[in-house]
């Protein structure tokens, strides 16, 4: 039986949620919402706070959307993802 090191740990990065709110019926325009809701059941929560504890140790800033208008057919529930706007390093597309 063999070692393993913490970077054998992988982490599913699809998460999803029950509900996205306003929900995709609503009558209410984008100027009126003033509030965006994620319903998520234990086991969701419990992921998403994995996703977001692992990839805090190397991004300084994340980006969590959620896809209100994707409902998954095979459960009903919806996508999140957690992303981040890094410096490519050695990018010489010569922009300033």
């Amino acid at each position: 039986m063999g070692r393993q090191s913490a970077r054998a740990i992988s982490i599913d990065s699809n998460v999803r949620c029950e509900r996205i709110y306003p929900t995709e019926d609503t009558k209410r325009t984008i100027a009126d919402l003033q509030t965006v809701g994620i319903r998520l059941n234990k086991e969701q929560a419990i992921h998403l706070a994995r996703v977001l504890l692992a990839v805090t140790q190397e991004w300084d800033e994340i980006d969590i959307t959620a896809y209100r208008l994707e409902r998954r057919q095979e459960d009903g529930t919806f996508k999140i993802t957690v992303t981040s706007l890094i410096e490519v390093q050695g990018d010489e597309t010569g922009a300033d």
